[in-house]
C-alpha cells in the first residue's frame, strides 16, 4: 500500500510543478463564457495544450515546457483572441486575468474542432472521434477500431469502458439494436461505413428523461458516412488454415440502416479459437439495470451447478478449443405515427473444450495428501433468443414501452476426468427455459419534472440430469459396487415487480428522486441423487442426505429517497433505502424493517483536481442456492449443502476517488474503497482425500481494501503516452477445516507496471507493457507468496498505403511453477485493393509453438499448479471483401 501512496506522492507533485496558464473568459457585457476554447501552441502552431473553459468562464493549462508560445481563445459566436505567451523557466505561472470576447455578428462558429494529430470534436456531453484519423484500414470490425481510440478501452470479453466508466449501450444512428449485448454487434460489424464515433457522457436511454435525471451513464453512437445510409452493404470475411489443422472462420454481414429503419443480419462461424459469442450471453440471462425503468436486481439465469470448465486461468484467445455458429436478425422500424417496433432474434451454437492437468495437495493438521488430475471438459449449448419491443412517444412529452423476451438453453457435457489415474466420465444435460416481460409508462410533466412507471414479470425454469462414473461413493458408504451417480435437478423462479419514481430537477445542479415499489419473487428447488453399480442397477442406501424440496419466497416493499447538490465546485448527494422484507422459507416465516442510507462529498477544480468521498450501510438477502439444507452434488468429487437458515446481510462501504487532468491528455487518477461484511457467508470444508464436502456457514466481520492507480502523460520527445498503472488489494476472512475452530486468512495482492503507446503518424508504430503481481496469503496454519509477471510489445509497420504489417509478442512467467518463461509471438501482414474493394491477409498464431502453460495458486490449507493446454501454432489465410 505504501508503495502505491509513495507512486501517487511522486506524480502529484509532478504535476504541480508544471507552469500554469490561467485567465477568465467574459463577453462584451460580462458574462461569463462557457466551454471557450483554449489552446497554447508553439510558434510553429503545433499544439502543445489545450482545455475549455468552466461555466464560471476560468480556465487552466499546465505545461511543462518553456519558451516563446501563443494562447487561442475561440467561442462560439465570438471573435477568436490570440496572444503570446513567454516563458523563462519552469513553475512560473502567468496568469491572463480577464479576457473579453467580442461578439461576431458576420460569422457564427456552431463548434470547436481541433483537427491536428488526434480530431476530436468536444461539444457539452459528446466526444466525437473521427473514424478515418484512426483507422489505418486492416480492422476487420469496430471493436477493433475502438481500441485505437484514446480513452477509450475495450476489455477481454468485449465489454467497453470509457476512462473508469462501463459502456451501457452502442447504438447505430442513435437507435439500439443490441443493448448490453453490444459485443455482438461491435466484434461483427465492419468498421469500413463507420463516419465518426461519439462518447455520450450523462447519457439518459429515455430521452424524455435527458437532462433531468441524474445519470452518469456512458454510451457509444456509431455515425455513418454519407454513401453508407439507405444502401445495403455488408462484408463476408472467409479464412482458413491447411488441412492439417483444419481451422475455419466464416462470417456474412448485411445491413442497411436509414432513419426510419434498421436491418442488420449476420451469419458467423469459427472453429479457429475466436470468441465472438459474448453478446448472447447478455441477451440469454436476464441481468437487471439499477435505473427508473426497471425493477428487480440481481435476478440473473437460475444456475445450481456447473459441469464445465472454460479457460480456468488464462487468455481466452490461446485457450479456445471451439466450434462456434452464430445467426442472428435485428430489426428497428419508427413509424411516421410515432409507433417503434424493434425485434432481436439469435440461434447461437457453442462447443467447446478445455484441457486441463492438476496438481492439488493438502496439508492441515496432520491430513497430508496429493491428488493428480487429468481433465478433458466438452461442452456443447444451443441458444434460441427472441425479443420484441413495442414503443409510442405522445407528443414529445410521454411515452409507453412493452416488450417480452424468451430464451431458451439446451446444454450436454460429454466430460472425460482421470484422478489419480482412475477414469472417470461425466456426462450431464441441462435446459433453460426464461421468459421476460416489462412495460413502462414516463411522463415529462415538465421541463424540470417527470413520472416513471414500471413493471416487470420473469419466469425461468431449469432441470438438470448428470451421471457421474466414479467412485466417490464406495467411499463415503464404504460400498464398492457404488460405481456410479446420477443426480436430477429442477429448479423454478418466478419475479414480479412494480415501482413508480417522480423526479424533480429543481435548477440545473440540484435533483430529487422518489421511489416505492414491491418486488415478489418465489424459487423452487428440488434435488435427488441416486447411485448405481457397474450393471446399472441401484445400491440401496439411505439418501435422504441429498434430497432437496426447498420453497422460498421472498417479498420485499421499498421507498427510496435521492437528492443531490451542485454548488459552485461543491457537490453533495444522498439517497436513503427503507425495506420492509418477507421471507417464507420452508413454512418459516420471518419479517423485518430495514435502512440502508448512503451519501457522497464531491469537490471539482481544474488547478488542484477533483475528489469524491461515498459511504454507505446496504442490507441484502441470500439466493436460493444459500438455503437448500441437504447435500447436491456439484461435479469433480464435491458436495454442498448450507447451514444457514434466512438471513439478511448488513454491510458498510468507503470509498475515496481522486482524478486530475483530462483523460485525453495528461491524467491522474487514483481511488481507495473500503468494505465490511457484519455477517457474510462462508465455508466449513469436510476434506478426505477423494472427495469434499462444503457447507456454507455464517460467520461475522469480514474486510477488504482494495485501491487503484493510474498516471498518464504524453511525452511529447518521444511522441508516446506513458501509463503508470498500480493496484492494492487486501481481504482477510474466516472459514474452518474439518469442523475445527475457524480459521482466519489474510490475502493481499498488489501490481504495478505501465503501458507506452507511440502517437506518431509514421510508418511505424508500438505498443509496449509490462506487469509485476506480488500474491501473499497468510494464516495461522501456513503462509505463501510468489509473483507473477507479465509483458506485451506490439509493432505496427505501414510498409506503403496497401500493405500493413503487424506483430504481437506476450511473455508471461508464474510464480512457484519452476518452468521456464512463456512467451507467444503472433504476426499478421494485411493487403488492402481499393480497386476490388477487398483485403488478403495472412496471420500466424502461437509462432513459438507454446503448447502449454501453468499457474500456481495458494490458499490456507492448499497449494496447486495447473497446466492448461494451449492452441497450437498455425497460420491462417483469409480474404475480406466489402460490398
Amino acid at each position: 500500500m505504501k508503495y502505491l501512496f509513495l507512486l501517487f506522492s511522486i506524480l502529484f507533485l509532478k504535476i504541480s510543478a508544471q507552469t500554469e496558464v490561467k485567465g477568465l473568459v467574459v463577453s462584451e457585457n460580462k458574462q461569463a463564457v462557457s466551454r471557450a476554447n483554449v489552446i497554447l501552441t508553439d510558434t510553429q502552431d503545433n499544439i502543445i495544450t489545450f482545455v475549455f473553459s468552466n461555466k464560471d468562464g476560468s480556465f487552466l493549462l499546465n505545461t511543462d515546457k518553456f519558451g516563446h508560445f501563443n494562447l487561442q481563445i475561440s467561442a462560439m459566436g465570438f471573435i477568436t483572441k490570440k496572444y503570446s505567451v513567454s516563458i523563462i523557466k519552469r513553475g512560473e505561472n502567468v496568469d491572463f486575468k480577464t479576457i473579453t470576447l467580442e461578439t461576431d455578428k458576420v460569422k457564427e462558429i456552431k463548434e470547436v474542432v481541433i483537427s491536428r494529430t488526434s480530431p476530436i470534436k468536444i461539444k457539452k456531453d459528446t466526444i466525437e472521434y473521427s473514424a478515418k484519423s484512426f483507422s489505418n484500414g486492416t480492422e476487420q470490425n469496430v471493436e477493433e477500431l475502438l481500441k485505437k481510440m484514446p480513452g477509450i478501452k475495450v476489455l477481454n470479453d468485449g465489454k467497453i469502458k470509457f476512462g473508469n466508466k462501463e459502456v451501457s449501450r452502442v447504438m447505430v444512428e442513435n437507435d439500439d439494436l443490441f443493448e448490453k449485448g453490444y459485443q455482438t454487434l461491435t466484434q461483427n460489424m465492419p468498421s469500413k461505413p463507420i463516419d465518426k464515433i461519439q462518447v455520450l457522457k450523462n447519457y439518459s436511454k429515455n430521452k424524455l428523461l435527458k437532462n433531468i435525471e441524474n445519470s452518469e451513464g456512458i454510451a457509444l453512437n456509431l455515425t455513418l458516412k454519407e454513401d453508407a445510409k439507405g444502401k445495403w452493404f455488408g462484408n463476408t470475411i472467409l479464412a482458413s488454415t491447411s488441412y492439417k489443422e483444419n481451422m475455419r472462420q466464416g462470417k456474412l454481414n448485411i445491413m442497411n440502416f436509414t432513419k426510419r429503419k434498421k436491418v442488420y443480419f449476420l451469419l458467423n462461424a469459427n472453429n479457429s479459437g475466436l470468441n465472438e459469442m459474448n453478446g448472447v450471453e447478455y441477451l440469454i440471462n436476464p441481468s437487471s439495470e439499477n435505473d427508473v425503468e426497471n425493477v428487480g436486481t440481481n435476478i440473473n439465469t437460475l444456475s445450481t451447478v456447473n459441469l464445465h470448465q472454460k479457460n480456468f486461468h488464462f487468455n481466452d484467445k490461446r485457450t479456445n478449443f471451439n466450434n462456434d455458429r452464430l445467426a442472428s436478425v435485428n430489426y428497428i422500424y419508427n413509424f411516421e405515427t410515432d409507433w417503434k417496433l424493434k425485434f432481436v432474434t439469435i440461434f447461437n451454437e457453442i462447443e467447446n473444450s478445455n484441457y486441463i492437468t492438476s496438481y492439488n495437495r493438502f496439508n492441515y493438521q496432520g491430513l497430508d495428501f496429493v491428488n493428480n488430475e487429468e481433465k478433458t471438459w466438452k461442452q456443447n449449448n444451443r441458444n434460441i433468443v427472441g425479443k420484441i419491443e413495442i414503443s409510442k412517444e405522445f407528443k414529445k412529452n410521454a411515452n409507453l414501452q412493452f416488450y417480452n423476451k424468451i430464451s431458451s438453453l439446451n446444454e450436454n457435457n460429454n466430460n472425460i476426468f482421470l484422478f489419480n489415474e482412475q477414469l472417470n466420465n461425466q456426462i450431464g444435460k441441462n435446459e433453460l427455459f426464461a421468459t421476460e416481460n416489462r412495460i413502462s409508462y414516463t411522463k415529462k410533466i415538465d421541463s424540470s419534472r417527470a413520472f416513471v412507471a414500471v413493471g416487470r414479470y420473469i419466469f425461468q425454469n431449469r432441470p438438470y440430469n448428470f451421471t457421474d462414473e466414479n467412485d466417490v461413493f464406495s467411499h463415503i458408504l464404504n460400498n464398492p459396487d457404488a460405481k456410479k451417480v446420477n443426480q436430477t435437478i429442477n429448479s423454478q423462479m418466478n419475479f414480479g415487480g412494480v415501482k413508480l419514481s417522480f423526479i424533480k430537477k429543481y435548477s440545473e445542479e440540484n435533483n430529487l428522486e422518489i421511489q416505492i415499489g414491491n418486488e415478489y419473487r418465489k424459487d423452487f428447488l428440488q434435488s435427488d441423487l441416486q447411485v448405481f453399480n457397474s450393471d446399472n442397477i441401484a445400491v440401496d442406501f439411505n439418501h435422504s442426505g441429498f434430497v432437496n424440496q426447498t420453497d422460498y419466497l421472498q417479498n420485499t416493499a421499498f421507498g427510496q429517497l435521492k437528492f443531490s447538490k451542485k454548488n459552485k465546485k461543491w457537490n453533495y448527494g444522498f439517497s436513503i433505502l427503507n425495506q420492509i422484507i418477507h421471507s417464507d422459507l420452508n413454512q418459516n416465516k420471518n419479517d423485518g424493517f430495514y435502512v440502508s442510507p448512503t451519501a457522497n462529498v464531491g469537490y471539482q477544480n481544474l488547478k488542484t483536481g477533483n475528489f469524491n468521498i461515498n459511504a454507505g450501510r446496504r442490507f441484502s438477502t441470500i439466493s436460493i442456492n444459500d438455503v437448500y439444507t441437504q447435500y447436491i452434488y456439484q461435479g469433480s468429487r464435491n458436495f454442498r449443502r448450507n447451514n444457514t437458515d434466512f438471513i439478511v446481510l448488513p454491510d458498510y462501504n468507503f470509498s475515496f476517488a481522486y482524478n486530475l487532468g483530462d483523460q485525453l491528455s495528461q491524467y491522474l487518477n487514483f481511488n481507495i474503497n473500503y468494505f465490511r461484511s457484519e455477517d457474510y457467508l462462508s465455508n466449513n470444508m469436510i476434506v478426505n482425500p477423494n472427495y469434499t464436502f462444503n457447507q456454507t456457514i455464517l460467520v461475522k466481520n469480514s474486510s477488504t481494501v482494495s485501491s487503484n492507480l493510474e498516471a498518464r502523460k504524453y511525452l511529447k520527445f518521444l511522441k508516446s503516452r506513458l501509463s503508470l498503472l498500480g493496484s492494492y488489494m487486501q481481504s482477510n476472512y474466516e472459514n474452518s477445516i474439518n469442523n475445527q475452530p475457524l480459521i482466519n486468512t489474510n490475502f493481499i495482492n498488489w501490481k504495478a507496471g505501465f503501458e507506452m503507446k507511440s502517437g506518431w503518424t509514421k510508418w511505424v508504430n508500438y505498443e509496449l507493457g509490462y506487469e509485476w503481481i506480488f500474491n501473499t496469503i497468510s494464516s495461522e496454519v501456513n503462509s505463501n507468496k510468489y509473483i507473477n509477471e507479465k509483458g506485451f510489445f506490439n509493432l505496427y509497420i505501414t510498409v506503403n498505403p496497401q500493405l500493413r504489417i503487424e506483430s504481437f509478442l506476450e511473455y508471461y512467467k508464474f510464480g512457484n511453477t519452476n518452468q521456464k518463461t512463456t512467451q507467444f509471438l503472433d504476426i499478421k501482414a494485411n493487403y488492402t485493393s481499393k480497386k476490388y474493394n477487398m483485403s488478403i491477409f495472412i496471420q500466424g498464431n502461437n509462432l513459438l509453438n507454446s503448447n502449454s502453460i501453468q499457474q500456481y495458486s495458494i490458499s490456507s490449507i492448499s497449494e496447486s499448479l495447473y497446466t492448461q493446454r494451449l492452441i497450437p501454432r498455425h497460420v491462417i489465410l483469409g480474404i475480406n471483401k466489402s460490398f
